[in-house]
């Protein structure tokens, strides 16, 4: 148990500075506009990607309703955003920065997921090194997006940096639970959580970031490759050696 924790920590520590890293880039310099619907369009294929090549394939085959509980996570996320988090008489700034909690939200969740597997993981010598580095592998990607999607969404630089250190803990908490308190847990379980984040993933990709793909006419066809960047990006992590 000793080494169990051991590993935990030192994988979490390296999982929580690499994941705070990649959020603080989008923070160094100011964005255009344009260069942001760039970089939303980037975090939409990103997320897309991490659904179709990761989510979708690891738990679909093997979980009874897994499609059931990914309907319920788009529903439970459509229902915070535009049931929950609305105001009638918001503004439009108010009514962005509602899809940037519904964004974080989501992201945020799959994070916990992240740490399930990596709470589970360090009990198993052998294949705690392989999930951490495929938790890193994507880390950096999720917390760019996510924090593009902060500052596209109007979230003021020091509340961003806020709402990232939580998000950078997420995963480390959600190990801590899953070493400590999910020990006998059935995969089925795992991969109903799994089915839930899919449908919060599907909800945030389709209904808050591809729209700002073609907002505007100009610069649609680099957006548009923008998406496809971001879909790559995932689909070769997925399929490299070490994954």
């Amino acid at each position: 148990m000793q080494t169990d924790t051991t590993r935990f920590a030192l994988y979490a520590a390296g999982i929580f500075l690499i994941s705070f890293a990649g959020g603080l880039i989008p923070l160094l310099r100011r964005w255009s506009h344009s260069q942001l619907q760039t970089l939303i369009s980037a975090s939409a294929g990103i997320i897309l990607g991490v659904l179709f090549f990761d989510l979708l394939p690891s738990a679909s085959p093997t979980t009874p309703h897994f499609f059931t509980a990914a309907l319920a996570g788009f529903i439970l996320l459509f229902t915070f955003e535009k049931f929950v988090f609305i105001h009638p008489h918001e503004t439009e700034e108010l009514s962005a920065q509602r899809s940037g909690l519904a964004a974080y939200f989501g992201i945020s969740f799959h994070a916990l997921l992240d740490g399930l597997a990596l709470g589970s993981s360090a009990m198993i010598p052998g294949l705690a090194p392989v999930v951490a580095f495929a938790i890193i592998a994507h880390k950096v990607p999720d917390t760019f997006s996510l924090s593009s999607i902060l500052t596209f969404f109007g979230y003021s630089r020091r509340r961003t940096m806020g709402m990232l250190v939580f998000f950078s803990l997420l995963t480390p908490l959600g190990g801590a639970l899953a070493l400590w308190f999910l020990r006998d847990v059935q995969p089925q379980a795992l991969g109903m959580l799994i089915g839930l984040a899919s449908g919060t993933f599907l909800f945030i990709a389709t209904s808050d970031l591809l729209p700002h793909a073609h907002e505007h006419h100009e610069g649609r066809f680099k957006n548009l490759a923008a998406v496809i960047v971001g879909i790559l990006l995932i689909a070769l992590a997925r399929h490299s050696p070490l994954h």
